[in-house]
């Protein structure tokens, strides 16, 4: 019975699959929001030849900005010969720009691109409970927020249809999408975005819900202790981006964080109710007491008004006359305007440069760790998908395989859990206590990818396997 079962639900997907994917041209998809990344996620429908493709903006101005890039985009595809002039204007014919979120009822697949503020983003998906198809595919492109909190809003018959579907940016170049799966989503649905994401020449990996999913939870403490590395006074910005690029980082931690807009940061920790209110002075209420956290990189945005590259100023400043205006440059007043905080800093490390060796440690064991724990959980289901989102989200180098990869073959498990141990008596942060699933490969002297290889992670502990989320 369970054999037919699977059986049916599979043929139940592949007609599914067939319906979404074989004749694009007549399949509609829209796209709310009409900012850099929504523009973006439209322009990688149209180049799959999707047809009509809706951007919708409340916002006529913001609109009209997001339709010049996408034109932009698709004569850029046209000087470079990746697409022929009547192709090119097929493709803006399919465009059909619109402030009306009603003109979306006819569409398969709607994918949500607004701002990363859970509130909005409900009102947005209840509004699309009376407007969108009965098993139109609704997807949010949050990074960090609760799928199953925006799904909450739906009618029960369309929660199965729900799920996140996480570009990065910009979304019509990067690799990556993470499809994540809220409680409710079905597998045809997971089945249907995963072959769309091929479709759209992306790779799309599945993953469970948590705040962050798996890249951006895991770029949590990678963030944090760059801003500490900083703050103590005696490593300056530009060191802490040329060891993680002498690493192999695609970038290193400041410039990304220009690149995706400081102002992003800032309000993924407003939501999480960390960051000091701007009127009192106050801390965020879950800021817990005695919690390891630096006002820093609020206070770039907030006091400064350095959101990044967008604006010609963040951790570094840009000259649009020098590198097209994407050449960070030091900036003079971040430097003073960090060492206020040197200041009032009781780092273990204040005054004292950090070697490189130290920083790669610092910034990216924790990052590992925090892989550990999402598998540990069953956030991720293999350690290769790790590795994979990495590579191909982040900016991991290919020689090194992936975080879970380089913890195993050239790091070594039991270096790192010593260090890990070593870091968290000297920064009592969270991200530095040691997985548990990271002290049992230790203790059975296996590295983490023959952990899975072998089916251990099944077993776990007392018998009892990891609980997974997919």
């Amino acid at each position: 019975a369970a054999s037919a079962g699977s059986a049916k639900a599979s043929k139940t997907a592949a007609v599914a699959i067939k319906s979404m994917l074989s004749n694009p041209s007549s399949t509609a998809v829209g796209v709310i929001g009409a900012g850099t990344m929504g523009s973006g996620i439209a322009m990688n429908f149209l180049r799959a030849g999707y047809s009509p493709v809706f951007l919708i903006d409340n916002n006529p101005s913001g609109l009209e900005r997001g339709v010049s890039l996408i034109k932009k985009l698709i004569m850029g595809d046209v000087a470079k010969r990746r697409l022929s002039p009547d192709a090119a204007k097929a493709m803006g014919t399919s465009l059909k720009p619109s402030t009306d979120l009603s003109s979306l009822g006819g569409c398969k697949l709607i994918v949500e691109a607004v701002f990363e503020n859970l509130i909005i983003k409900q009102e947005i998906f209840a509004k699309l409970d009376a407007v969108a198809l009965p098993d139109a595919y609704l997807c949010s492109n949050t990074s960090t927020l609760d799928i199953d909190a925006i799904a909450s809003v739906l009618s029960p018959s369309r929660r199965q249809y729900c799920a996140g579907m996480h570009f990065f940016s910009p979304a019509h170049v990067m690799k990556l999408v993470e499809i994540i799966r809220a409680k409710e989503t079905s597998e045809e649905t997971l089945a249907v975005l995963a072959a769309l994401s091929k479709k759209i020449r992306k790779v799309g990996v599945t993953v469970g819900n948590c705040d962050g999913f798996v890249g951006n939870r895991m770029l949590n403490p990678y963030t944090s202790e760059m801003l500490f590395a900083i703050e103590a006074g005696g490593t300056s910005i530009m060191q802490v981006d040329a060891a993680i690029s002498m690493f192999g980082m695609a970038i290193g931690p400041f410039v990304m964080s220009d690149i995706a807009g400081n102002d992003i940061g800032y309000n993924i920790r407003k939501e999480r109710g960390v960051v000091r209110d701007p009127e009192t002075g106050l801390p965020g209420p879950n800021r817990e007491e005695g919690m390891r956290y630096t006002d820093l990189g609020d206070d770039l945005v907030v006091k400064l008004g350095r959101v990044g590259q967008k604006a010609g100023k963040g951790w570094y400043t840009y000259d649009k006359r020098i590198g097209k205006g994407r050449m960070p440059l030091p900036s003079s007043e971040v430097a003073a305007f960090v060492s206020t905080y040197t200041a009032g800093s009781s780092s273990p490390d204040k005054g004292r440069r950090l070697k490189d060796e130290e920083i790669v440690e610092r910034l990216l064991y924790p990052l590992v760790n925090e892989g550990f724990k999402i598998l540990e959980e069953g956030i991720a289901r293999d350690p290769a998908d790790i590795d994979i989102i990495y590579l191909f989200g982040y900016g991991w180098p290919v020689w090194r395989g992936g975080p879970m990869f380089w913890a195993d073959n050239e790091v070594g498990l039991p270096k790192l859990l010593a260090r890990l141990e070593e870091f968290h008596t000297r920064y009592p942060s969270d991200y530095y206590v040691p997985s548990k699933l990271l002290r049992k490969c230790v203790e059975l002297d296996v590295g983490v990818q023959e952990y899975y290889r072998r089916g251990l992670h099944k077993e776990g502990r007392n018998g009892k396997g990891f609980a997974s989320k997919l």
